[in-house]
């Protein structure tokens, strides 16, 4: 059985690897302090931090996307046998069948070992059979009556690969230490999971029925769903208003629109309240009436209702 020194070698190499395919998908976090000048304006200083990965040589692995996809399968399912307790040696189906489906987490994780299965054992028992394109995957193979198929994008298996990786790490990738809460973490996992539903248009194997997680319509963002592209955590925001209802902060809006339902609209701001991290997806934002776009993006406010702001948003200090 893996040990949690060997999982962490493994997903190490992984991380570092230039595989063409495990293009993974990293959450990019911008901190923001507001500052007040002498003639009372307010300015939004942003950080930026640089990846640890930035200039690197990494492992070459770009060509070896077999290798890739067996390493990968092999440390999830070590990692979810030492997790569950699930009997060693037992087969991957017994290791599917045995995991828990209790919570959305649990759903996520077994949806995500069922789909590397099927990549898994396709590649070590009908290697013909799987279709690889810049990142896609094709599979199509019949093994003791039973039909295997899987179409998948290279969207989707970018972000298979990150989830799995998220879960295995227990935290999503660029966020940092100091603004992870679990809330976020859920909702980001959703997000992702989200992206790989819509991805995959075939799935057939030897269990039966579809996938277990609910399907979520992409583009609609709430508390349960964040959005995975930039996040902008503001440090000390200005609050307009507080009482025992609700917290009422300027809205800081970092999009180039303030229509939500644009395909281009993908940036969202956290604000830090006391311990906790609010997700502008939990909030509503009241923006300004006018038809100047500039007034109405730096005219709005968000407001927090206090019974939303529980545990599952502190911040992990």
């Amino acid at each position: 059985m893996m040990d949690s020194n060997m999982i962490a070698s493994i997903v190490k190499v992984i991380e570092q690897s230039d595989m063409s395919d495990l293009n993974l998908v990293t959450i990019e976090e911008r901190p923001v302090t507001v500052e007040i000048n002498e003639h009372g304006t307010e300015t939004h200083n942003v950080h930026l931090y640089l990846s640890d990965y930035i200039g690197r040589n990494k492992a070459q692995l770009s060509e070896a996307w077999v290798a890739g996809n067996i390493m990968l399968f092999t440390v999830y399912d070590g990692y979810l046998e030492n997790k569950y307790g699930l009997t060693e040696g037992a087969s991957f189906l017994n290791h599917y069948n045995n995991l828990p489906q209790s919570s959305n987490i649990e759903i996520i994780e077994k949806d995500c070992y069922r789909i590397l299965k099927i990549i898994r054992n396709a590649i070590q028992h009908n290697l013909s059979s799987v279709v690889f394109n810049c990142g896609s995957y094709s599979v199509s193979y019949t093994f003791k009556n039973t039909n295997f198929n899987l179409q998948v994008s290279s969207w989707a298996m970018r972000f298979l690969y990150s989830l799995v990786l998220n879960i295995i790490n227990d935290n999503v990738d660029g966020i940092y230490r100091k603004y992870r809460t679990d809330g976020h973490y859920v909702g980001l996992i959703n997000s992702m999971y989200a992206e790989v539903r819509a991805g995959i248009t075939q799935l057939s194997d030897d269990i039966p029925g579809n996938l277990i997680g609910n399907v979520h319509v992409l583009g609609c963002y709430d508390d349960n769903h964040l959005r995975t592209s930039v996040r902008y955590p503001v440090e000390n925001p200005t609050i307009i208003s507080d009482n025992e209802e609700a917290v009422v902060f300027k809205h800081i809006e970092n999009n180039g629109t303030d229509d939500e339902s644009d395909v281009s609209y993908q940036y969202s701001t956290d604000y830090v309240y006391k311990e906790y991290l609010l997700p502008q997806e939990m909030g509503s934002i009241t923006r300004k009436e006018s038809c100047n776009l500039q007034e109405r993006l730096s005219g709005g406010i968000i407001k927090f209702l206090k019974s939303d702001i529980n545990d599952r948003w502190k911040m992990k200090l």
